[in-house]
């Protein structure tokens, strides 16, 4: 397992922390640590890869995490927290990295004002704040369909929270928090063949750097949580190249011709872009609505700016969970789609465009179907049910049994070298966690 702490301005701002700790010591009990983690198996009834590490031979990867924090109250208004998590790495498939999912510096001026400097987690889903604690909810695990469109949620900024009790008795509270920051991730592709001699197939890293403002409104009460939130996102590469807008097509005879998806191909050029812009606009809620009953549900819209070529999605859900005793069963129903115009771009580079017997185009036909796997298009949907026992306050082990549904394509699977893309298909998972929390 391989430690990576950045950026170094974390670091700083805990240093700064103990700094101001220094005019006001802290004693032993205003330390205080506490943990969590899933330990996750998942199998699937297919021999390709599902969510990056599902299939049939089965598996700890998918699930499997660990998490460690610490919050140091510094005085009455000032405290830092840092959350170190263990989990498979972003940047490689068979590794795992220890890394900072939460450090900052807190200042609450008054009880209804905080301001948190460092790293923060961007409030995008209903779940966020909690996505990493398995015990905190009864899912095996939070929609993929759902939670995967947005490659990170974890900002290096500033966010500032207001906050108002509402009602006579103050049992419920409006949230407003708005937030800046940046975010160096890394997107995974798959390239199901790559490009011989130039490029290898499999899995393909790319470190992206992103710009990320958005607000988010919150409402808690009882039995009741409503999260409506904005977000603008900008996004670049972070070797400094530009990004594609769309690619032009070079017509090389009668009928035939290929797409031009690098500039180091023939062709008039690759019209390109420094950075693309997101808007990513999200509404959930959770109800509690007696008996045992609850019902929970979220959509996001991720509209791409500045290039054809868009990952451009909407995601949705809905679960219905009955409480009884420590059992907590549950039916879900989630569902990821891009739209047509990007499926078009898909079929146009990954349908053979040139004849064999053309002198270099098995190169181009291949360089055009790898472009096409660089787009994060999906055309999917699940069922999933499974319950959640409650072994004691803080653990709880949990089963589901989910299908996907394939349409024409999804980037969450892995498509076996020399096949067809995968599509129209189903995927059967069943999964086994044990989630605490201390």
């Amino acid at each position: 397992m391989r430690f990576v702490l950045k950026p170094r301005r974390i670091l700083g701002l805990l240093a700064w922390a103990a700094a101001v700790a220094a005019s006001s010591p802290a004693t032993a009990q205003d330390l205080s640590w506490s943990g969590f983690g899933t330990l996750g198996y998942a199998q699937s009834n297919r021999d390709y890869t599902y969510q990056r590490f599902i299939d049939h031979s089965g598996g700890l990867a998918r699930d499997t995490v660990l998490g460690v924090q610490a919050d140091w109250r510094l005085s009455p208004q000032w405290s830092a927290t840092l959350q170190l998590k263990a989990a498979p790495s972003l940047k490689h498939d068979s590794r795992w990295d220890l890394v900072p999912t939460w450090a900052f510096v807190a200042w609450r001026p008054a009880d209804d004002w905080l301001l948190r400097v460092g790293r923060v987690r961007a409030p995008l889903y209903l779940y966020s704040e909690s996505m990493d604690v398995g015990q905190t909810h009864d899912m095996a695990r939070l929609p993929t369909e759902l939670y995967s469109v947005a490659p990170t949620t974890d900002v290096d900024g500033a966010y500032v929270t207001r906050t108002w009790a509402l009602g006579e008795r103050g049992d419920r509270e409006l949230s407003l928090d708005g937030y800046h920051g940046t975010a160096t991730t890394t997107a995974r592709f798959w390239a199901r063949d790559g490009v011989p001699g130039a490029e290898p197939a499999g899995a393909q890293f790319k470190t992206v750097r992103i710009n990320l403002t958005g607000v988010a409104l919150t409402l808690r009460q009882p039995d009741l949580v409503l999260r409506g939130s904005l977000h603008q996102v900008r996004t670049r590469q972070a070797n400094g190249r530009d990004l594609p807008v769309s690619f032009p097509f070079v017509p090389v005879g009668p009928g035939m011709g290929y797409y031009q998806v690098s500039n180091e191909m023939p062709g008039p050029g690759v019209p390109s872009v420094g950075a693309i812009g997101n808007t990513i606009f999200s509404l959930g809620g959770e109800v509690s609505l007696g008996g045992g009953w609850r019902v929970a549900g979220e959509f996001v819209r991720n509209q791409q700016h500045d290039t054809e070529l868009a990952s451009d999605t909407k995601a949705r859900y809905i679960a219905v969970f009955r409480q009884m005793g420590k059992f907590t069963p549950y039916l879900s129903v989630a569902r990821l789609d891009s739209p047509a115009r990007s499926f078009d771009w898909y079929q146009r580079l990954t349908n053979p465009s040139l004849p064999g017997f053309i002198p270099g185009a098995a190169q181009l036909n291949a360089a055009q179907r790898m472009a096409a796997e660089s787009i994060w298009l999906a055309d999917q949907h699940s069922v999933a049910v499974g319950t959640s026992y409650a072994l004691s306050p803080s653990m709880k082990l949990k089963g589901e049994w989910m299908r996907s549904r394939i349409g024409q394509m999804s980037r969450l699977v892995d498509t076996l070298p020399g096949s067809a893309t995968i599509g129209h298909q189903s995927i059967d998972v069943w999964s086994v966690n044990l989630n605490f929390a201390f």
